[in-house]
């Protein structure tokens, strides 16, 4: 029986959320913390399909007939290519599952979308299995977690598609590129309209330069660059904040669009920092403590143009706040109105600092993980 293990790692956005919806530049890196996916096949005398999602208390056992009596009995190969109509046929099944809240709805939602379209795409031969997923990433707080989830499963159903064939190699980029795909379709469900940023990076793994149905460009060999992840515990909407700020801009567009441009800006100034940090070899070389402060200005200036598009929040502020206590630099990452911030370390950073500034921020009811950027992306385990 096929059994493996599937790890993709969360992300953060250092410069360009927000923008990077209208097509403007933007910069993210995956971090050092993992949605983990276990896949099993179980014995045909089974016949279920079994759920365990414990980061949301999810665990469900569904016949597999039933399964295969909803989505195989008439195989429609152009339902599966109009997102709302197979969308809307998926919800109806979830309908029929049980659940407890939206965020075990929309799991389900993701879990069953990613099964049934790559199972039809890529010819999986259905047997009764289990999934059992996890992960080290807060919902909903910026960090890329539901893209973490969604590059998992695709990952897992398109390697067990593979297996099946007899393919047992590691991904390539063509591989990798129909993970991305698949994901980002998923998203849909969870973003409404998602630039594709979230996705590439849990996909992709490193630091990334992205502009949406444009490019993607891994910028690598770059030094270990380490943020503190700081959690508000302020829960919020991705869909509501980028509606917020389209209403913004539909009712201001010459001044967001001028704000937009600027982000632009910001997030290509801080490209090539960023390339430019390559060409140093020691991290105690003066050259590259000048573009850490340099970032730090950028960050700053970031963070004070998405406050200005009202998608900041009083516990981000704080943050920031704080991060200019001890001369460094911090901003959201993600949608914003709460989730999370990071704060830029520079590389001499003295951990009794980086001790005092954790103990300040978690007295003030947040929670922090330090942690590195720029680690690989999803990747297939035994």
């Amino acid at each position: 029986m096929i059994q493996f293990k599937v790890s993709a790692p969360g992300k953060v956005i250092l410069f360009g959320e927000h923008a990077v919806v209208y097509g403007k530049t933007a910069v993210a890196a995956s971090v050092d913390l993992h949605t983990t996916l276990n896949f099993t096949e179980l014995p045909e005398t089974n016949q279920i399909v079994k759920i365990c999602f414990p980061k949301v208390n999810l665990f469900v056992s569904i016949h597999l007939q039933q399964i295969e009596n909803f989505f195989f009995a008439n195989k429609d190969s152009e339902l599966i290519e109009n997102y709302d109509m197979f969308y809307n046929k998926v919800k109806e099944f979830v309908g029929i599952v049980r659940f407890a809240n939206l965020q075990q709805k929309l799991s389900l939602e993701a879990f069953f979308y990613l099964f049934i379209y790559i199972a039809q795409k890529e010819q999986i031969v259905v047997k009764p299995f289990q999934v059992q997923l996890d992960t080290e990433l807060a919902v909903s707080s910026g960090l890329g977690s539901s893209s973490s989830f969604a590059v998992c499963l695709a990952a897992c159903f398109l390697n067990w598609s593979r297996l099946q064939k007899g393919i047992y190699q590691v991904f390539d980029c063509s591989t990798l590129d129909t993970v991305s795909k698949y994901a980002k379709n998923c998203e849909r469900i969870m973003h409404g309209n998602p630039s594709g940023i979230d996705n590439s990076v849990c996909t992709y793994g490193s630091i990334i330069e992205f502009k949406k149905d444009d490019y993607i460009k891994p910028i690598s060999n770059v030094h270990a660059m380490r943020i503190l992840l700081i959690d508000t515990r302020v829960n919020r909407s991705t869909k509501a904040l980028m509606e917020r700020l389209l209403e913004l801009k539909t009712r201001y567009p010459v001044i967001i669009n001028l704000i937009m441009d600027s982000i632009d800006n910001i997030s290509k100034e801080a490209i090539n920092i960023i390339e430019k940090l390559k060409m140093f070899s020691s991290t105690n070389d003066k050259n590259i403590i000048d573009g850490y402060r340099q970032l730090m200005t950028l960050v700053n200036m970031n963070q004070g143009l998405l406050a200005t598009c009202q998608v900041s929040h009083p516990s981000l502020d704080r943050i920031c706040a704080e991060a200019q206590n001890y001369a460094l630099a911090a901003k959201l990452t993600g949608a914003g109105g709460g989730g999370h911030a990071y704060v830029l370390l520079l590389p001499d950073t003295e951990p009794e600092t980086i001790s005092s500034i954790s103990r300040k921020l978690i007295a003030d009811g947040f929670t922090v993980k330090l942690t590195t950027l720029g680690g690989p992306g999803v990747q297939i385990l035994k």
